[in-house]
This record gives structure tokens, sequence and C-alpha cells, in this order.
């Protein structure tokens, strides 16, 4: 784990491990102020309540990647192409924060209701990627359906595919880790997304100009 000097850095370094390895409820106070080298009051002192941490943890990886979908989600342009740069965005994002699809699957898995954070987020994803199926449903681009649904059905896949690394690597034996096999599975998500909403007299329109001489 890289060495903050900032006491407040090292503890949300040390929560964001712990959390997305054992889970909320499984990681106390003292696991995290031992692996942050902090004394057992710095979650106090700095943040008030282990619960208020986990908060802060979220925020940190789960905000700017819902920043940037939502500015390509206003940006204009053709909505698949906007839905594809925004799958891309966040598919990057997740590789570089590994632990953000395991602490929000396994959150969405519990019995429990969503952390604020987490549901906010998860909002906030849903309404760009909806907005833009919502604008090429109108354009004819996309295909008539529900649109809240088709966007959680876009967000649903990159979060499995990172959760799936593992057997990507022992099944099919390409390494998530390389740049080329990401590079891969961003245009393999995409070109799927594309294909599933992209409407019939849209994909028929596209075809005939291929062809024309």
């Amino acid at each position: 784990m890289k060495q903050h000097t900032d006491p407040r850095e090292r503890l949300i370094e040390a929560a964001r491990l712990l959390f997305a390895a054992e889970g909320f409820d499984a990681t106390s106070v003292r696991d995290i102020t031992a692996r942050a080298h902090a004394n057992l009051g710095a979650i106090t002192y700095h943040f008030g309540t282990k619960e208020a941490l986990y908060h802060a943890v979220i925020e940190r990886f789960a905000v700017p990647i819902a920043d940037r979908i939502a500015a390509i989600s206003k940006e204009t342009g053709p909505p698949l192409d906007r839905l594809g740069t925004a799958v891309r965005a966040f598919l990057d994002h997740i590789w570089r924060h590994p632990e953000m699809p395991r602490l929000i699957l396994r959150e969405m898995a519990s019995d429990r209701p969503l952390p604020e954070p987490v549901g906010r987020v998860i909002r906030r994803n849903v309404e760009s990627f909806t907005r833009m199926v919502a604008e090429g449903q109108a354009d004819g681009s996309i295909r008539s359906g529900e649109p809240h649904l088709m966007a959680m059905s876009i967000a649903g896949q990159p979060l499995f595919l990172a959760l799936a690394s593992k057997a990507i690597r022992q099944v099919i034996g390409r390494d998530p880790g390389d740049p080329a096999v990401r590079a891969m599975i961003a245009d393999h998500v995409i070109s799927n997304m594309k294909s599933a909403l992209q409407s019939h007299s849209h994909a028929a329109a596209e075809s005939a100009q291929e062809v024309a001489p």
C-alpha cells in the first residue's frame, strides 16, 4: 500500500482495501488503523465514525467517474457514440480502481438499504445513461424499450467483466492487466451494447450507406 504522510489519506487507502476485501461489517476500526499505521482514535478524529469513513472511500473513487459520465451525456453527437465513450471511460476507471465493482456489488447484494453515497452515484450514472438512451430513442437510432432498465444493463456489463477478471485470466487465457486485453474487452462491450441498442431501421440505413457506390 502506498504510504501517505497525511493520516487521513492513509486511513482512506487502508479502508478502501479492507472494505473491498472483507466488507463493511467484517472490517473493524482496529483493522483499519493498524493497516494505516494510525492510532486507534484516528478514525473518530478525522471522520467521526467508521460509516463516515466508508462513505468517504466510496465518494473518493465513485464521484469522479459519475462526473465524467454526466459530462459525456451532455455533449453533442450521436447518442450511441456518446454511450460508447461513456462505457469506455467507465471501464477505464474500473480497471484503475478494481475495488470499485467489489464494493458496489457487495452493497447491491446485501439485504440492507444502499448507503447514501452508493445510491447517489448509481442514481447519477443511471440518469446519465438514461438521458443518452432517451435521446437515441427520440432520433430513431436506439430501439424502443424502458430507458432506465436499458441504462442499468449498459452499466452492468462493465461491472461484471471487471469482477470476472480471474475467470478471463484462467478460463480464456487473457490477462486483463494487459492494456491490449483491456482495449479488446472495451471494444467487445461497446460493440455488444451498440448491437443490442441500435434500432433495426437505423442499422438498415447504415448498412445501405456502406454498400452504396
